[in-house]
């Protein structure tokens, strides 16, 4: 395993790779769910009249 073999600094920086990919995954799934389930914008209530009345 790489974990074993490597010194501190490479292990530092293999946790703070894990940290920032654990980040975006966490942006990305609240964009998604802001997307899916966030609020509805309804069109403004505009009657329905014929331009030739």
């Amino acid at each position: 395993m790489l974990e074993y073999s490597a010194d501190a600094a490479v292990k530092s920086a293999m946790a703070r790779a894990h940290t920032e990919r654990g980040e975006v995954l966490k942006h990305v799934l609240k964009l998604a769910w802001a997307r899916l389930f966030g609020a509805r914008h309804l069109p403004a209530f505009r009657p329905k009249v014929s331009r030739w009345a």
